[in-house]
């Protein structure tokens, strides 16, 4: 298994109780707001290539993350 890196976004404000428990349940290992507000967490996995780590990434934000404006971007770990 290739090992990869799902950085998902969120654009909505959080408070911090609601970023610390959104890390969490994404599985996040770190997490960074940007310069333009947003929150970017950092989640690790393994999957057999990108597109199925792609889709897994995608599947898990969308359970945790309904309703808030979010986007996922995956890449394989050097």
């Amino acid at each position: 298994m290739t090992a990869y890196l799902a950085r998902i976004t969120v654009r909505d404000s959080l408070d911090e109780d609601e970023r610390r428990g959104m890390g969490d349940a994404l599985g996040s290992d770190a997490e960074r707001e940007r310069a333009d507000g947003a929150i970017e967490f950092c989640v690790p996995g393994e999957a057999p290539d990108l597109p199925t780590a792609s889709i897994a990434a995608r599947r898990h934000a969308a359970e945790i993350l309904d309703g808030f404006d979010y986007d996922v971007d995956v890449a394989e770990l050097p």
